[in-house]
């Protein structure tokens, strides 16, 4: 009996041994199948291949709105519209008749307008002289003025009008039955009679001097109006020159003429008593040696650029001074005037 049971379990275990071993590999071969399964469906299955994007425009295009609204009216209007009606050419008949008489014969005679142009010109140029035109036209050519300044005539580009306003003018002035005012009036004619391309200057002086501006204008409406302005309110007829004026080292008619020869001018006038006087080192007066004076013009002269022509309009001059300044204004083809 014991024996029996012995083989009973001992089968039991061999068969529970042989479903052990077995079980595995079933269960192995399943999930190999099934891992298989998976791959072939994500290799075979899930690709798809997708096609490059193609650009294609339709045969069809659509036209803005408003296009198509004119599009359609301007067929309409073309339907609607109708040809020009034409019309047939104007014509004209001569109420009157064509046919003129011939021209009669006249007696032929030489004829010539022109016979002597040279004549002609000449008295044109003599008239236009006369009015005073033949000199403004040649001024407006060669931009330069005529002028005449206390009976001096003169022709120049660049013009420099030097007043003396010392006592001694005032004085010298009054005597000769002028005043300070009737210069001013003189030079007020002179720079209105500047045309527009004359450059001009205007320096007042005693030991000291002042200028309208520190540079050569032209004779424009505006600057001419600027300078009448100025011999209006500026210029001095007391006899007094302020101490806010330039005064050069060698102050008096040397700093003067040096200032209007830096401006580089064709002519300068000078209206004074030629009775010239600076301050000496002391602080006292002392007259200007004519020496200095004509050496230091003729310095100024060789400097320029061209001679510059030097005008003296003089007020009771005494007659030692009248002969040095006579010499020296012909030196450099100025005039002398004595009012």
């Amino acid at each position: 009996m014991a024996v029996s049971k012995g083989k009973t379990i001992g089968r039991y275990e061999s068969q529970l041994g042989s479903r052990s071993k077995l079980g595995p590999l079933v269960w192995a071969f399943i999930i190999q199948v099934g891992i298989l399964l998976v791959a072939v469906s994500v290799v075979v299955v899930i690709p798809k291949i997708k096609r490059d994007p193609e650009f294609v425009a339709k045969k069809t295009i659509y036209l803005p709105q408003r296009e198509l609204e004119h599009s359609v009216a301007l067929s309409e209007f073309q339907q609607v519209a109708s040809k020009p009606t034409l019309m047939d050419r104007l014509t004209s008949e001569s109420l009157l008749n064509s046919d003129l008489p011939s021209i009669p014969s006249l007696p032929t005679q030489d004829f010539n307008p022109f016979e002597n142009p040279v004549s002609l010109l000449n008295d044109a140029a003599a008239l236009l002289g006369d009015s005073g035109l033949m000199g403004s036209l040649e001024g407006l050519s060669s931009e330069s003025s005529r002028f005449s300044f206390f009976g001096i005539e003169d022709q120049a580009t660049r013009i420099v009008i030097a007043f003396d306003i010392s006592q001694s003018v005032v004085t010298k002035a009054k005597k000769s039955g002028l005043s300070m005012r009737q210069l001013q009036e003189e030079a007020v004619k002179l720079i209105e009679g500047l045309n527009a391309n004359t450059l001009f200057g205007i320096i007042q002086f005693s030991r000291n001097y002042d200028f309208f501006e520190d540079y050569l204008v032209t004779g424009t409406k505006a600057n001419k109006e600027a300078a009448i302005v100025w011999l209006n309110e500026e210029f001095r007829t007391d006899g007094r020159s302020p101490r806010s004026w330039i005064r050069s080292p060698v102050n008096g008619i040397q700093s003067v003429v040096e200032a209007a020869f830096a401006w580089q001018p064709d002519v300068v006038f000078v209206i004074s008593d030629g009775d010239f006087q600076r301050t000496n080192s002391g602080g006292g007066s002392q007259n200007v040696p004519w020496e200095d004076l004509s050496r230091g013009i003729h310095q100024l002269q060789q400097e320029s650029e061209k001679g510059v022509r030097l005008h003296f309009v003089g007020f009771q001059v005494k007659e030692a001074h009248q002969n040095e300044l006579k010499n020296l204004v012909r030196k450099y083809k100025g005039q002398y005037r004595e009012l």
